[in-house]
This record gives structure tokens, sequence and C-alpha cells, in this order.
């Protein structure tokens, strides 16, 4: 293993890094409001699109944390990725003031290509 991929390796965030991210960012930010039609889920983790949002979020937080520009990660990356995880249309918009569970919230379907096609 070279030093470049040991070193890789060892600033890879694990998920318990991930979790106590967005427990702690979630925890400060205040401008999800209900009576504005904003939405969040204490059970985050279980709606796919808000994880990976979520993930991406964290992943450029940790660039800009230690590159510098935390402005432009909230206005950046924050606040567009925060107009969708927040909004009624969003993962967490049937979730209200309880978690709904998957099987009960709309999911886009997909149907593999068909063979010939190509992009």
């Amino acid at each position: 293993m070279t030093d470049q991929v040991a070193e890789t390796a060892e600033n890879k965030p694990t998920l318990e890094d991930f979790i106590e991210w967005v427990q702690a960012t979630m925890a400060d930010v205040e401008s999800v409001d209900r009576s504005a039609n904003m939405h969040w889920c204490s059970q985050w983790w279980a709606h796919p699109e808000a994880v990976k949002r979520l993930r991406a979020l964290h992943e450029e937080w940790l660039i800009r944390l230690a590159d510098g520009g935390m402005s432009s990660w909230w206005v950046d990356h924050f606040d567009a990725h925060a107009k969708v995880l927040f909004s009624r249309n969003g993962p967490f918009g049937e979730c209200g003031v309880s978690h709904t569970e998957r099987g009960m919230r709309r999911t886009l379907a997909c149907e593999q290509p068909p063979s010939e096609w190509s992009w």
C-alpha cells in the first residue's frame, strides 16, 4: 500500500463520524419551520435520498473545513440541498411530526433499459 493510499484510508470518515456530524449539524439548524411547510424526520437514516444528500453535504463540509470557505458551503451546498431536503415534496415531506415507513412513501419506479439501449 502506498503512503498516499494509506493516508486516504486513514482520513476517510467513518459511519460514526457521519452520524455524529448529521446530529450535530441538524441540531444547529434553525431554519426548518413546520409552519412554513418545511419538514424534518428524526429517522433521517431511513430516507435513502436524504442520506445521499447529507453524505454529499458532509463530504463538502470536510473539504471546506480543511481548505476554508465555510460561507460558500452554507450558500452553495447546504442551502441548495435544504430546499429539497426540507420541502413538502422532499424526502421528509410525508413524515410530518413522526416517521412514515418507506412502503407508505412515494418512490420512483425504474425499469431495466433494453439490452440494445446505449448512451
